[in-house]
């Protein structure tokens, strides 16, 4: 246990140090507005009433 809280806090000191190098990901999905959102919640909406939920979960309907 000592080592592993030696080794938590030789990291913890790096990262408070700024001695890793971060990457940051770009967000290559849609932009999210009212559009997307709209589009979403209808998509939604259309496979609820599709029925196909209750079928996979063997559901009569």
């Amino acid at each position: 246990m000592t080592e592993a809280k030696m080794v938590m806090d030789n990291f913890m000191k790096k990262l408070s140090a700024d001695s890793y190098r971060k990457e940051n990901q770009p967000n290559n999905g849609p932009e999210i507005n009212l559009d997307f959102i709209d589009r979403q919640l209808m998509s939604y909406s259309k496979l609820l009433r599709s029925g196909v939920i209750g079928k996979a979960l063997g559901e009569r309907g």
